[in-house]
């Protein structure tokens, strides 16, 4: 007689990990938006705003509501949100999203565009967005919530804070250390080994070439440190 098999239990489980939300409709979700689609890993389930009206199409994804739907689509199983509020010119605007969804239990992954290079030996921390064209070197480590935007060089050590936002174009040479919250506009470049503190400010097409203060604020096109005109060039 054949021994009866015991039937096999499958595990059940609450959530689908292939599910996510983007928190944020305004003009960095577009990009993000299509990073997502292109990667192919997650279903986008659509848009999380507070400020868009319920129903509202972005580039065909739909908004489902603010905050206050957070706690209904966790229900559906949805635990994985991306942060699309890129909060250039004010990063508490986009920390304060972290801390929502993680209130409301949500995961934010670090995510990637497939045009993107990240050498194996690089770190990126949860909720890392690095855009199309980007490319992080070999050690660098990149913190939570940091947006590395389209054509972003990260060299090779570099170390980079919590919600750092790097705009398009930026280059950090090697070994650079940008602290917690920083903002680089469009097209800074920053020499080897420089460090730059807590929540500066650097505006688009600045060049810099030594340690900038915690909350310094440097403006387009500058040099920093600007060179003494009373000093004698050196050849």
């Amino acid at each position: 007689m054949q021994e009866k098999k015991e039937e096999i239990k499958i595990p059940v489980f609450d959530f689908d990990p292939t599910r996510v939300i983007i928190y944020g409709g305004g003009g960095l979700s577009k990009m993000i938006i299509e990073a997502v689609r292109v990667l192919g890993t997650y279903q986008i389930e659509g848009i999380v705003d507070d400020s868009m009206r319920k129903g509202t199409d972005v580039i065909g994804s739909p908004v489902l509501g603010g905050a206050d739907i957070l706690p209904q689509l966790y229900a559906r199983g949805i635990r994985m949100a991306v942060n699309s509020v890129g909060g250039i010119g004010d990063f508490q605007v986009r920390l304060n999203v972290f801390h929502t969804l993680a209130k409301a239990g949500f995961i934010c992954p670090a995510i990637a565009h497939p045009t993107a290079h990240i050498d194996p030996s690089a770190q990126l921390a949860p909720g890392v967005l690095v855009l199309a064209q980007s490319y992080v070197s070999g050690n660098a480590q990149v913190g939570m919530g940091t947006l590395i935007n389209n054509s972003v060089v990260v060299s090779h050590d570099n170390v980079i804070g919590t919600c750092v936002n790097l705009s398009p174009g930026v280059m950090l040479a090697g070994d650079v250390i940008i602290d917690d919250c920083a903002q680089l506009g469009m097209n800074v470049n920053v020499n080897i080994g420089v460090h730059i503190g807590k929540y500066a400010r650097i505006a688009s097409g600045a060049t810099i070439k030594g340690d900038v203060p915690q909350g310094e604020r440097i403006y387009t096109g500058m040099t920093y440190p600007p060179r003494d005109l009373h000093k004698p060039r050196t050849v």
